[in-house]
């Protein structure tokens, strides 16, 4: 009798063909033997923990708080006003007999440039990924990145990891984020002119990479500051280098609604913001070092626009989270 994935050809001679998926499932399925020789342990990376949520409500929280959050700017990294710029590797060429195709990653001519610098702030950038894909975040305390809400797989899997400065194939530290602290839980398929002022978050991670890389402070926006260029945004665009490598923009304006006018804010910006730059702070230096007044949200299609949020909410839930688990 013919093996169950034997078929025979009209002479009636045996032919070997793939299996069907019942017959796959009979024949391949089994359950785990044994665990893993030790020999081979050490290339698994740990399972991820389980993520805690900490929805807090601004008006419970205490009052918003109005003091800057000071940077951290330790000693063994040095600081450099403008990151290191880096070559782009030269575009990648797909070739088929002999007929040139497009290539998957496309370096666009733009604004944002590439980096590769581990100096402060430019080591304390972020790419965090979730469940829901790659975008960007930025160290703001011992252990604690700032991001933006809609980049959280909200009802699904919120496990996920901070990669600290990533670029290409190498990062400097990765280690999961084990609390969200929030006040809303947004969606990235749509986020309405209302919710636009308050798309942050809070990630609590496992190790303190901030005590490690330092960290950037935060700030109150002041509607003053609108429409000066002061600002400079970095992320993780997956239109450049496809999400793995960071790009900075400089001498940004900022520029808020003028019927915005609650503690959580959102602005207008003319930095290039694209999927993937989600998450990314818009920081301007002070005396002191950097300071972060908000994120990278999300674009009005219909007007061509792009928008950060920020405020006294920003600053008062950066607090909260350190104060809350330090």
């Amino acid at each position: 009798m013919a093996d169950v994935h034997d078929s025979c050809d009209d002479d009636g001679v045996a032919r070997d063909t793939p299996l069907t998926h019942a017959q796959a499932k009979a024949a391949f399925c089994r359950e785990a033997k044994g665990d893993i020789p030790k020999e081979l342990q050490h290339m698994l990376l740990p399972e991820l923990p389980e993520c805690k949520l900490v929805g807090i409500q601004a008006e419970k929280a205490g009052a918003p708080e109005r003091e800057p959050i000071r940077p951290m700017i330790p000693d063994w990294f040095a600081a450099r006003a403008a990151p290191l710029r880096a070559k782009l590797p030269p575009p990648m060429r797909v070739m088929q007999r002999g007929k040139e195709l497009d290539p998957l990653v496309v370096f666009a001519p733009e604004d944002r440039r590439i980096y590769n610098d581990t100096s402060y702030p430019w080591g304390t950038i972020c790419r965090v990924v979730t469940a829901g894909g790659g975008g960007s975040g930025v160290i703001v305390g011992p252990r604690h990145v700032l991001t933006a809400s809609h980049m959280m797989n909200w009802g699904g899997n919120l496990s996920g990891t901070v990669e600290v400065h990533r670029a290409g194939g190498f990062v400097r530290a990765s280690t999961p984020y084990i609390s969200i602290y929030h006040y809303n839980q947004l969606s990235a398929a749509s986020i309405s002119f209302s919710e636009v002022d308050e798309d942050y978050v809070v990630l609590v991670t496992a190790d303190r990479i901030g005590d490690l890389f330092g960290w950037m402070g935060t700030r109150t926006y002041n509607s003053s500051w609108d429409g000066e260029p002061y600002w400079w945004n970095v992320g993780y665009p997956s239109a450049i280098g496809g999400g793995l490598r960071p790009t900075f923009q400089r001498e940004k304006f900022l520029d808020e609604p003028w019927n915005d006018l609650g503690a959580a804010r959102s602005m207008r910006t003319d930095a290039d913001l694209t999927p993937g730059n989600s998450g990314g702070p818009v920081f301007g230096f002070w005396d002191e070092g950097p300071y972060v007044v908000s994120v990278a949200s999300s674009q009005s299609v219909s007007a061509n626009e792009n928008w950060c949020s920020g405020g006294r909410y920003l600053t008062n839930l950066v607090h909260h989270a350190i104060s809350q688990s330090p």
